[in-house]
């Protein structure tokens, strides 16, 4: 007979057959005699260590009962009665306990003459440790108490084979052994937490990891066996280390309480091989087993198991015959029954929902669930949740790599840029990789970039993701399928927006572009995107957004692409109106020109669909959140194909970068995204000429004129607003021929050509007071005073820049007001004035958001007044902060820009 203490309870009969004792409470009181073997251990003492300090009422009888039932398992006369107590009548060596402490003790006896011998000894006893002590006993006095006693046993075993070592290490000649050579430890026997006295101040969590990392290497090389009914595991598992880890923790120790792990994530992420592989590790920690059970909630071609199937193929593994299989009616109790009798792993994989699992679960301490579903699984209270996501692009790579190189070819197969190119375009998903790691396993002469080029096409993608026993696009489709046989209304919408999501380039949807994109109002198009979010088919990184993994959006584009043509232009029609809308709406917030104003409004009037946006806090973040979609649909929508049709306000959908840049012309103002605007410019400027609209292509490159002034290209941008005044001028839009003659005066002046630019603004302003275009005199009042200031004709400039900055009415007018005024102040010496002027420049611009090139222009102008003034400490402190605005801006858009006090002049 052998009883094991250290790890999970149980005692070995003849030829290492485990013997049924698998009731908490009896292991308990097995644990408490064999703790003391050959020791008398009062009934008294027994109940406290059982029930603590009051044991319940009819305790004793208790006792006798669990006594009776070892004596029913162990050896004739191994547990004796005497007067008041029991005995456990063995010798200590049967135990676990009593081998590892006698081989301490000689161990320590034999430390100081023999260390060799002393190391021999604690080696061979320290894979007893399979665990922490007890396990598997209730939450009890005696599991407590003797579990910390056990632990300073094993502390003291680690702090004296690390002394021993390190004697070994300092007696070891030259060329002798190293530190973890010893004749008992194999190539990878020790590691770094076996310093001396490391041990001894480890927590419960670090002894436990220090322990199993000591026995995982004094038993490697001995697989565990593979349990029945599980499947095969992988070879190339790779990664999920945390994960496993944490898994490993909680299904440890099961005495309590059943413990439960759930593990969800989308199809394909790996969560039946991350199962299997934990499973494959604790198997040996339940003496009676592991069942396993496919409950098909992602088979494409049959439909899940019903709880009564389930619990009859549960039944069935533990032995149950054919013949005595209860029916529907009784199968919850005899399973529950049958379950109770045993400490097992139950592995319940690809759940649909947590109806189907919660019957199944074990209720009994001692056994252990694991189950997989893609599905958030509700109504399972204290069990471990591990929400899988992709892998890291390095784990992914390695994954691959392991798999493409089954086929025995070391050779370099591709540069690194183009393993993460091909680990990008899987998505990162496992599922994926595997079957394209295969594929190249199979094709050892092709190399990475001939892979790359069909999965570039993100609506062939999933056709090259399929293989011989491997589908992706069927695996990810399983959960769609099973929302669209749902009863609710929300899932059936679920269903259908699926393929409404992949007709669109864009990535990312709320519930009010989902209401507009299926004719539903928001409330149900949040209902059917939390549906989705559910079954993990779509991501919610924040309240109110979804987005789409990679390949799922290439799953949803497949079934877009399968849809009629008039379905799919619906779509693009809705969500184009809608977004067009919404990025009118968004300048509403903003204090603008009467020009901005009207065109912003009336845009708002043509599109009525669209986002209502009540702050620019508001508006702003979001603008940035979807520019990269707009600028997806505007690409998807600026072909030929969409040139027809009024179905964008009277306009054809090709219109639709267009509009949005027209819509986003004071955003792109305030962010500086210039390389965003250039992108959209330039797509609408190719529809504006395949259509021959005029006014399309005159407005579109005036904003191309003026983002290369702002980006110190100015003569090129004075050419293309040139261009534009010009045609404008030709078709009788005086009012924006004078918005891009605005914008030119100011490229001639940053171009040095200070005469020709005041000869246009005075022109300008004589046309603007004509034709009572009030709101463009502020701002070419403000560029002629700069570039009389720039003359040398300081007195024009002060008497300009005064008046203009009484005349000012908005934030932007008074901040460019005052700051040329403080530039005015520093070009005279007069720094006590540059100081004042800039900080109400600095305090205008406060009061709404500014392009952060504004920003570093005042603070840049208050730190050179405060150098005039001596106040060097403080005129660091200001040029720090501009240059860093400057320099993030530099690195968002790759540009080279400096504010230049002594040239005056935005330098590129």
């Amino acid at each position: 007979m052998d009883i094991r203490l250290l790890g999970l309870v149980r005692v070995l009969g003849d030829g290492g057959r485990v013997l049924p004792l698998t009731a908490p409470l009896t292991c308990a009181t097995l644990a408490a005699l064999a703790l003391y073997p050959g020791e008398p251990v009062r009934t008294g003492e027994l109940a406290r260590q059982l029930w603590g300090p009051t044991p319940p009422e009819g305790a004793a009888g208790r006792l006798r009962r669990q006594v009776a039932r070892l004596r029913a398992v162990l050896p004739r006369g191994a547990v004796r009665t005497l007067p008041g107590g029991y005995v456990l009548d063995v010798p200590p060596e049967t135990t676990d306990v009593g081998r590892f402490a006698a081989a301490l003790r000689r161990a320590d006896a034999l430390a100081p003459s023999r260390p060799e011998a002393a190391l021999a000894a604690l080696d061979g006893v320290l894979p007893l440790w399979t665990g922490n002590p007890l396990m598997g006993l209730p939450d009890c006095p005696l599991r407590e108490v003797e579990r910390g006693r056990l632990r300073l046993l094993w502390s003291r075993a680690l702090r004296l084979r690390a002394e021993v070592e390190l004697r070994l290490e300092e007696e070891a000649p030259a060329g002798g052994w190293a530190r973890g050579d010893s004749p008992a430890a194999g190539p990878d026997a020790r590691g770094e937490e076996e310093t001396p006295g490391a041990a001894a101040r480890l927590p419960e969590d670090g002894e436990a990891a220090a322990f199993a990392g000591i026995v995982e290497r004094a038993t490697a090389g001995e697989p565990p066996p593979a349990p029945a009914g599980l499947p095969a595991g992988i070879g190339t598992f790779v990664a999920r280390a945390v994960e496993l880890g944490r898994l490993r923790r909680r299904l440890t120790d099961a005495s309590g309480a059943p413990a439960v792990c759930l593990i969800d994530g989308p199809g394909g992420v790996g969560k039946s091989t991350l199962a299997v592989r934990a499973a494959r590790e604790l198997a040996e920690r339940f003496p009676d087993g592991l069942l396993y059970v496919d409950l098909r909630g992602a088979d494409p071609r049959n439909q899940p198991l019903t709880v009564p199937e389930a619990r009859r193929l549960l039944l069935a593994a533990m032995g149950t015959p054919g013949k005595e299989m209860p029916d529907e009616a009784g199968s919850a109790a005899v399973y529950h029954a049958e379950l109770g009798q045993r400490r097992v792993l139950l592995l319940l994989d690809n759940a649909v929902d947590g109806a189907q699992v919660t019957p199944l679960l074990p209720t009994e301490g001692g056994s252990a669930a694991l189950v997989t579903s893609r599905a958030l699984l509700a109504g399972v209270p204290g069990a471990l949740r591990l929400c899988l996501g992709t892998l890291a692009p390095d784990e992914a790579v390695a994954l691959v790599r392991s798999i493409a190189a089954a086929a025995g070819d070391g050779g370099e197969r591709g540069t690194a840029e183009e393993w993460a190119e091909l680990v990008e375009l899987c998505g990162r998903l496992p599922l994926a990789l595997r079957i394209i790691g295969t594929r190249m396993a199979a094709r050892p002469g092709w190399r990475v970039a001939d892979f790359l080029g069909p999965l570039r096409d993100e609506r062939r993608r999933m056709d090259e993701l399929t293989g011989d026993d491997l589908d992706l696009r069927a695996s990810l489709m399983v959960s769609i399928d099973q929302l669209a046989a749902g009863r609710g209304a929300d899932e059936r919408l679920a269903a259908a927006l699926f393929p409404a999501l992949g007709a669109a380039a864009v990535r990312s949807y709320t519930p009010g572009s989902v209401a507009a994109l299926m004719d539903v109002t928001a409330r149900e198009a949040g209902a059917a995107l939390d549906r989705l979010a559910d079954a993990r088919i779509v991501d919610c990184p924040r309240p109110g957004v979804y987005t789409l993994h990679d390949l799922l959006r290439s799953a949803a584009a497949w079934a877009a692409a399968r849809m009629p043509g008039e379905w799919h232009r619906d779509r693009l029609t809705a969500l184009a109106n809608w977004y067009a809308g919404s990025l009118y709406r968004l300048n509403l917030p903003m204090a603008l020109s009467k020009n901005y104003r009207s065109r912003y409004q009336d845009g708002a009037a043509r599109f009525p669909a669209g986002r209502p946006f009540t702050s620019v806090d508001e508006a702003l973040p979001w603008a940035d959140e979807v520019l990269d979609d707009v600028l997806a649909l505007a690409e998807q929508l600026s072909v030929p194909d969409f040139d027809r049709g009024g179905q964008l306000a009277g306009a054809p959908l090709s219109h639709f970068a267009v509009e949005s840049a027209r819509a986003l012309e004071t955003y792109f103002g305030t962010r500086l995204a210039w390389s965003a605007q250039a992108r959209l410019c330039e797509l609408a400027l190719t529809v504006a000429r395949r259509r021959g609209d005029r006014f399309a292509e005159a407005v579109t490159l005036g904003q191309l004129g003026k983002l290369w002034g702002q980006r110190g290209q100015a003569l090129r941008g004075a050419a293309l607003l040139r261009y534009a005044i010009t045609v404008l001028r030709s078709m009788g839009r005086t009012e924006e021929a004078l918005r891009s003659t605005l914008n030119l005066v100011p490229c001639l002046g940053s171009a040095g050509r200070l005469a020709e630019a005041i000869g246009l603004a005075e022109e300008t302003l004589a046309e603007v007071d004509a034709g009572g275009y009030d709101e463009f005199r502020i701002p070419l009042t403000n560029n002629l005073a700069r570039c009389h200031l720039y003359l040398g004709d300081h007195d024009r400039a002060r008497e300009l820049l005064l008046a203009n900055y009484a005349a000012a009415q908005l934030p932007w007018e008074r901040t460019m007001a005052a700051g040329v005024l403080t530039e005015y102040h520093l070009e005279v010496a007069e720094y006590e004035e540059a100081v004042r002027w800039s900080e109400r420049g600095m305090a205008h611009a406060a009061e709404q958001p500014f392009d952060p090139f504004v920003v570093a222009q005042q603070r840049t102008w208050r730190a050179e007044a405060l150098r005039g003034l001596g106040e060097e400490a403080s005129a660091h402190v200001e040029e720090m902060h501009a240059k860093a605005v400057i320099e993030d801006l530099n690195s968002r858009e790759n540009s080279h820009l400096r504010v230049r006090i002594t040239d005056r002049y935005l330098a590129g």
